[in-house]
């Protein structure tokens, strides 16, 4: 970073030190894309806010420059987080327009935050102003709200992708603009509108790629692509912490970023929402709308209208910069979990931009040199465009607010479908994470009063729940629970389907209206309490036993071993009747006896009924070894289980999103280390410290030879390998094992399409993802704790193994009748059925476990997470 920064200002005396900002001219712009092509205007002091900002608008000589408070323009350097928060904290400071606030923490505690604008006046009234914006949304307040003062709810949110920086070191010129610009426009902006600017939505990847820009800078032009600058290190900037990419999480929830988001969304009801990404740098700038065809059927059309209404003012102020753009192509809406589209489902207009990247500050492209101060002048240019356009559609943009809950309402009351009950007493673990998803949705439920059955189910009213459609928020309800299985257009930007029964593997019934039909008898559920676990049975026990069944129970598995406590699973059924109980205890049960342990019986007693309460699981204290049927507890049918220590090979061409996952589901959901290793390191590390090695998605050519033979000795030693995913296909050809794959569909051109549409004629045999039905063998170690024999699986990509020789090598495979919800070709569903999911292939002592499909998509799909916990605890018992 530049030496030297000057101290700009005084928080304490409100005052200035050195720059004294002088009074800003008028500013003009005559920079045409031509410009940027044939004279390249390199980051430092040749751009300064000239270049970026409106002509003929006057700015207030007390709001501080972005180079008045970090020491060097805007697009010389990649502006961290923490310089983000320092020039954010200062506009909220000097400007009685702004006022900054925090709504959520990322995993590396960094704030994230809004920067709110309005009139001093709005400033004052917020909670105020949010309430009436409830009532708009609300069909039974809403018929006497008045919308023709009420200010507009406008978001800009950028940088989600970290790496696509444009979009946060545009914030800084955003927030220039909204706290010193004067106009009788800005006046009229500020008087009807509130906008948030939310500067860093990924403040932990805006960071990391900041750093990895700054520290590879040449100081003289250095444009080559292939240059150190271009190409980040493992894993990038893009994700988060964990390596997520959060523009898929605004409906799953997974990550607190995201979290926080929609909350805000739920609390507010804004009826703009920017979204501001890179793509390719050979491109142009894209806005919406998207591809009209791709279009989600529960979005309402009057959307798209203002979303086209509102992309005119994008197309007149790149115009009048001189820069390219294009819309209504490649993009869609779709999937309802970015950033761009959960605002339609939630009546507001969610608005994608994508700017051609530089990755650093000049780059050679197809189209030229592209710098990195043109691509934030785009991105800060389309920020004005939609204000602009939020001011003049400000009354259509609130009418449509009020329309789309009373039309959702409508739609609900129309609906065949009067609900759904669900609920699992089994695993309450996983119900709470369900309900609290729900909660943050803003969908509404209600608990049980009384048993409900029908068709054979019983859902117990201690655990199970009822959602009703006829609800505000309707269209969100009926996207998450309903099953997707026809298609206008057959090729998708992200996934096909998302249903959260079959995410969460949720017993669920839908009832349907009519005559006679049994309603559920409930009561609104107010706050969600977690159940506290507890030791129930004898007082002086023999041994302890809990059941594999909840979510956490690898959680609280993990927590024992970690305590050097001996704990073993059990591979065949038992009962037990005596000390007040009359349980029976399935495949998977974990049992733990009181002697040869390194804690003393009382100490072991206290540990064991402080973790239950913790992890939410009960514990069952045995008075005798002697149980009612089934194995004994002195059987060898429980089988001693080693401390998993487990390595996961990143690094190189390995998947990080499926690397960040699990470790995601290890660190933040089971409370267990496991160790990042890169792949070139191998030759360094004594593979014996381990029990098991993940091979997530990928390739692992930087093994190297030596280092894939030396992994291969390892598993013939009695190493556990789990190869995820698409790993297994290099696995099978670099570990010489005996796992072949099908031929994919070939494309069959019915009809001769024309050429224009040969992309589209392709993408029919994509499995972009969907959700499939695997059968499983429940006596497998690892379907250990999982219900019934089926489990809804997520799957992307059209890769099937065949069916491998051998018996007991494929504990899990597809159904005859695989697809359950999302779109699959007819040819591709016949590849799939009875195909496997996972095969165990012995090698030696050791055995490889290849788990070929997503067990962990997305951090989301708590139903198969389990697969993968028991691929670690218990790979090493079969």
């Amino acid at each position: 970073m530049p030496k030297n920064f000057p101290i700009i200002f005084n928080f304490k005396k409100n005052e200035y030190f050195h720059d004294r900002i002088k009074k800003t001219k008028p500013m003009k712009t005559y920079f045409m894309l031509i410009s940027l092509f044939l004279a390249v205007p390199f980051g430092f002091a040749q751009t300064d806010l000239n270049y970026y900002l409106p002509k003929d608008v006057n700015y207030d000589i007390n709001i501080p420059t972005p180079k008045q408070v970090l020491g060097y323009e805007v697009g010389d350097w990649m502006v961290s987080h923490d310089q983000l928060i320092k020039y954010m904290e200062t506009i909220a400071n000097v400007s009685d327009r702004a006022i900054m606030v925090e709504y959520a923490r990322s995993y590396e505690n960094r704030p994230l935050f809004h920067l709110v604008f309005s009139s001093p006046e709005n400033l004052a009234n917020l909670e105020q102003i949010k309430a009436d914006h409830q009532k708009l949304s609300d069909p039974k307040l809403a018929a006497g709200m008045d919308t023709e003062k009420l200010p507009l709810i406008v978001v800009l949110g950028y940088s989600i992708h970290g790496n696509e920086a444009s979009g946060v070191n545009a914030s800084l010129l955003t927030a220039y603009y909204l706290a010193a610009a004067s106009s009788s426009a800005i006046k009229d902006l500020l008087k009807n509108t509130i906008i948030f600017v939310d500067p860093a939505l990924n403040p932990d990847g805006v960071n990391r790629f900041a750093n990895w820009v700054n520290q590879n800078k040449s100081f003289a032009n250095l444009s080559d692509p292939n240059s150190r600058v271009f190409n980040e290190a493992y894993p990038g900037g893009r994700s988060n912490h964990y390596w997520f990419d959060m523009n898929r999480d605004y409906l799953l929830l997974t990550n607190p970023e995201s979290r926080g988001r929609a909350k805000f969304i739920q609390e507010w009801n804004p009826n703009i929402v920017t979204d501001h990404h890179e793509m390719g740098s050979n491109s142009t700038f894209f806005f919406q709308p998207g591809v009209p065809s791709r279009n989600n059927p529960l979005t309402p059309r009057r959307n798209y209208e203002l979303t086209k209404a509102i992309a005119e003012y994008h197309a007149k102020f790149l115009d009048q910069i001189g820069s390219l753009y294009f819309s209504e192509e490649q993009f869609d809406d779709y999937y309802f979990g970015k950033g761009s589209s959960y605002p339609d489902i939630n009546a507001g207009i969610g608005i994608l931009f994508e700017q051609a990247s530089s990755r650093g500050f000049v780059r050679e492209t197809a189209n030229g040199v592209l710098t990195f101060p043109f691509t934030i002048r785009n991105q800060f240019t389309v920020s004005l465009s939609s204000l602009e356009a939020a001011r003049n559609l400000r009354k259509p943009l609130l009418d449509y607010q009020k329309e789309f809950y009373s039309s959702a309402l409508e739609e609900a009351n129309k609906d065949a479908i009067l609900g759904w009950v669900f609920g699992d007493k089994n695993d309450l673990g996983k119900m709470r994470e369900f309900l609290n998803i729900l909660k943050i949705h803003a969908i509404e439920f209600s608990q049980l009063t009384e048993n409900y059955s029908a068709n054979g189910k019983i859902f117990e009213k201690e655990s199970s729940y009822f959602v009703a459609t006829s609800q505000k928020n309707y269209r969100l309800l009926k996207s998450i629970f309903e099953k997707s299985s026809s298609f206008e257009d057959k090729t998708f930007y992200d996934v096909s389907t998302w249903n959260f029964f079959y995410a969460f593997n949720m017993p669920n019934m839908e009832i349907k209206k009519g005559k006679g039909v049994n309603v559920p008898k409930s009561t609104v559920v107010g706050q969600i309490v977690s159940k506290k676990g507890q030791l129930i049975g004898s007082e002086r026990p023999l041994a302890y036993a809990f059941r594999w069944d909840d979510y956490f129970a690898p959680k609280l598995l993990a927590a024992i071993q970690s305590k050097g406590i001996k704990a073993k699973v059990a591979t065949k059924e038992f009962s037990y009747q005596a000390d007040n109980l009359n349980e029976y205890f399935s495949f998977g049960t974990i049992l733990i006896t009181s002697e040869n342990q390194q804690l003393g019986k009382a100490e072991l007693h206290k540990f064991l009924s402080n973790l239950a309460q913790e992890c939410g699981i009960d514990l069952y204290c045995f008075s005798s070894g002697y149980t009612a049927g089934g194995i004994d507890l002195g059987s060898d049918s429980f089988a001693k289980l080693e401390k998993p220590r487990v390595l996961i090979f990143v690094g190189g061409r390995s998947d990080s999103r499926d690397a960040g996952e699990i470790w995601h589901l290890f660190d933040q959901r089971y409370s267990m280390p496991v160790s990042l290793v890169e792949q070139n390191t191998i030759n360094r590390i004594d593979l014996a410290e381990y029990t098991t090695i993940v091979l997530p998605g990928g390739s692992f050519d930087e093994l190297g030879k030596a280092g894939i033979e030396k992994l291969q000795k390892w598993i013939s030693d009695g190493g556990n390998l789990i190869s995820y995913k698409d790993a297994t296909q290099w696995a099978a050809k670099n570990l010489n094992l005996d796992i072949k794959f099908k031929k994919e569909v070939e494309l069959n051109f019915q009809g001769i399409p024309s050429f224009v549409n040969k992309a589209d004629a392709a993408n029919v045999q994509d499995i972009s993802g969907a959700i499939f039905e695997v059968y499983f063998d429940p006596s497998h170690p690892i379907a250990y704790g999982l219900p019934g024999k089926t489990i809804p699986i997520f799957k992307t990509g059209a890769s099937v193994a065949e069916m491998p020789e051998g018996l007991y090598r494929t504990p899990f495979r597809y159904s005859a009748s695989p697809l359950l919800s999302g779109y699959c070709s007819i040819e591709n569903n016949e590849r799939i059925k009875s195909a496997p999911f996972v095969i165990a292939s012995p090698v030696g002592r050791g055995k490889v476990i290849s788990i070929l499909d997503d067990a962990n998509f997305r951090g989301f799909w708590y139903g198969s997470n389990k697969v993968f916990a028991n691929a670690v605890f218990f790979g090493k018992i079969f």
